[in-house]
């Protein structure tokens, strides 16, 4: 392994190089791009945007926010989202079928209960958000839809993407070699032209790239122009577009037979040949802002977001004994053709006014929006393999459905009944405000609420749903002194179920109560934050990801967690976040389709007082990094997961694991050389899976250098 490694940092020293590019985020989240860097650039988040659309010191927010900033995402070598927030306390990271991000926070998973947004704008479901032209993630910990409308029941998520700079010109370079034959590339340019009041940037991704995993396979290409013109002294356009488009060979992992994990390799693959998945993503934007006085803003944004989605992917339906001796594994192949288009604009006004001494921050808006899904989801049977040779087997009982000239892998039968479609459209008209009142330097009250009126039809399934539903948030905030204070607050949210819920159904709704103290000790250099909650979700009527399995009840969690930052010395950051999650199934019944010889059985379980899956008691993180000198830097951090079960079946519970990652980063001139080692102690640990049926093996110890510069 030594020999390897050595030849694999020979190798990468080689690669065309790159320049790291430095930003960093104030009070009033104004970027700075450095052309040559220095030190760390880690620094304590001092503010945010998400929890008011409005700049607004962390400490003066009485919401639990989040914030990633790049320079940390570099240092780690983050590359999706879910990289990202990791760094985020109550969050537990894994990805769906190995094709794209899923997280849960605060116990819930982000397909059911959270939403993404770029930029302010909300994203389909699902892909793999790549952190190629981000400057940072935000994360909105409960309830959102006071301000985001439906979907963030348990937490909200921006993705706060680079703009152009319009005093300085710029280009850089980054190329990655890592292990399993992961190479990368990213390009970030940028020109001012304040002679034409005009500044562009381009950002640009590459990557192709194997797996620990057999036959996993991935590419990505995606491009990002961006244009920022002044028309004229009070006024600013902003025009963004990107094209992302991937391919990912689709995992199941490995089945979970009796309870327990076959033994066999890691590594290995049962999915079928014609497993892919291929993802095609367009964004536009345009922001217009007009300062009409000193206190007051106008701001617009326009926006398109598409996602073409189609994927094959192998689900496992159970081991059975086989003449031999051994087990057969059936399974079934998912045939999904999706495709999302969300349009929609935000006209929004901030004011700023004093009304008897009381000072009022309020923002008021508009958001007209159109969602379609159109959408097959099609299921067929694949032929039995066998768990320890890989040997295709077809059941005599279906042999009459093979085609002659078929392969015994090949697939076999269509079935019908178990098929899903749906045309969906979704129009959405919601006013919403915001309202910071500071009565005094140490009290504030934080008011908002937004009012949706959602016309959902389906053609296809003759389905039509309207919602009207208020979505409000009061948060108090009393700070004794300026390095101190504590906060509450409440919300409630709500999400129309998906299209693949078919008829009439009520809303899924989550409340929240939160209690908190956050503090900023020793002149800043030391943050802490502290959160006590309740969070409660009724209603739940979505399928899971085969469309096949219904799920009806309530779950609820309870928890606590901790968020550090310090930088205690001269050339020192360190990070800390912990989370207790007491995580129930309050009220729970699933239907699920059981194979049996008579073909697939609905059976009704009742789930009540189990734990959800994948809400681990503990969730604990730790990051520290040195600065030695002005051009090295040395970064290490743990991270531990607690045991969590893969189902609310509760029949298989996956290990607590704890993961080591290192980081060298050394700076000269305009060069860079970034060498990151991940999971260095080779841990071995499962991630989510498929339901009961499967989990998947976490990737082990793996290397990736980093060399770039500047143009």
């Amino acid at each position: 392994m030594r020999n390897i490694r050595s030849t694999l940092l020979i190798f990468a020293l080689s690669l065309t190089t790159t320049l790291a590019h430095a930003q960093s985020v104030d009070d009033s989240l104004h970027v700075v791009d450095e052309t040559i860097v220095t030190g760390s650039r880690l620094a304590i988040p001092r503010a945010n945007a998400i929890a008011t659309k409005m700049p607004l010191p962390l400490r003066k927010t009485p919401l639990s926010v989040g914030i990633v900033p790049q320079a940390l995402i570099e240092t780690q070598d983050g590359a999706t989202l879910s990289d990202a927030l990791a760094n985020v306390s109550g969050v537990g990271v894994h990805t769906n079928f190995g094709v794209h991000d899923l997280f849960y926070l605060r116990g819930f998973d982000s397909l059911a209960n959270g939403l993404v947004l770029s930029d302010g704008v909300p994203e389909p479901e699902a892909t793999f958000y790549q952190l190629y032209n981000v400057d940072r993630v935000e994360a909105l910990k409960g309830p959102g839809a006071f301000l985001y409308g439906g979907n963030p029941l348990s937490g909200t998520i921006n993705l706060v993407r680079k703009r152009p700079d319009p005093a300085s010109d710029f280009a850089r370079v980054n190329a990655s070699l890592g292990s399993f034959s992961t190479y990368r590339a990213t390009f970030d340019a940028g020109r001012a032209l304040p002679d034409q009041n005009l500044a562009l940037r381009l950002n640009a991704l590459w990557q192709d790239a194997e797996s620990y995993r057999d036959d996993k396979t991935s590419s990505i290409v995606a491009v990002n122009p961006t244009l920022r013109l002044n028309l004229g002294e009070r006024s600013t356009l902003h025009l963004d577009f990107e094209y992302l488009t991937s391919e990912h060979r689709s995992d199941s992992g490995l089945p979970i037979v009796s309870g327990t994990l076959p033994d066999v390799p890691r590594t290995r693959s049962y999915q079928s040949p014609f497993d892919l998945s291929e993802q095609t993503i367009v964004r536009f934007r345009a922001d217009y802002e007009w300062h009409l006085a000193p206190n007051f803003t106008l701001r617009d944004k326009l926006y398109y977001t598409s996602l073409d989605w189609p994927s094959q992917g192998t689900l496992f339906n159970g081991a059975f004994p086989n003449a031999t001796g051994s087990l057969d594994l059936a399974r079934t192949l998912l045939d999904l053709d999706d495709q999302q288009r969300i349009i929609g604009n935000q006209l929004e006004g901030l004011l700023e006014l004093q009304t008897g001494g009381i000072e009022h921050q309020f923002l008021f808006g508009l958001e007209i929006a159109n969602l379609a899904d159109d959408f097959t989801l099609d299921v067929a049977l694949l032929s039995f393999v066998d768990l320890f040779t890989l040997d295709a087997t077809l059941p005599p009982s279906l042999a009459p459905f093979m085609p002659a000239e078929a392969g015994t892998d090949s697939l076999v039968v269509p079935l019908p009944d178990q098929a899903t479609a749906a045309q969906a459209a979704a129009q959405t008209l919601a006013p919403y405000f915001i309202d910071r009142i500071i009565f005094s330097p140490h009290f504030e009250l934080l008011l908002g609420g937004r009012f949706d009126r959602i016309d959902y039809e389906d053609d296809l399934n003759a389905t039509k749903r309207d919602y009207r539903q208020l979505s409000p948030m009061i948060g108090a905030i009393f700070a004794p002194t300026q390095t101190f204070s504590l906060y509450a607050n409440t919300g409630r949210a709500f999400a129309p179920p998906s299209s693949q819920v078919v008829g009439d159904r009520d809303p899924e709704e989550s409340t929240q109560y939160e209690i908190g103290a956050k503090a900023a000790l020793l002149n800043g250099n030391l943050t802490a934050n502290l959160a006590v909650f309740n969070l409660d979700k009724e209603h739940i009527a979505i399928p899971d990801d085969n469309g096949i399995t219904q799920q009806l009840g309530d779950q609820r969690t309870r928890g606590l967690e901790l968020e550090l930052a310090a930088r205690l010395a001269q050339g020192w950051y360190a990070q800390g976040t912990y989370a207790f999650l007491d995580a129930e199934l309050t009220r729970f019944n699933e239907s699920v389709f059981v194979p049996t010889a008579d073909g697939f059985v609905p059976q009704i379980f009742d789930r009540t007082g189990n734990v959800p899956a994948f809400a681990p008691e503990h969730l604990l993180t730790l990051w520290a990094a040195r600065d030695l000198g002005e051009n090295l830097t040395l970064a290490a951090g743990i991270r531990y997961v607690g045991s969590q079960f893969v189902a609310e079946d509760n029949v298989y519970q996956i290990n607590g694991a704890l993961t080591l990652d290192c980081g060298l980063t050394y700076r000269r001139g305009p060069g860079l050389l970034r060498i990151n080692l991940k999971n260095a102690t080779g841990s071995e640990y499962e991630t989510r899976g498929f339901g009961a049926a499967s989990v998947i093996p976490a990737a082990p110890f793996s290397f990736k250098a980093t060399l770039g510069y500047s143009l």
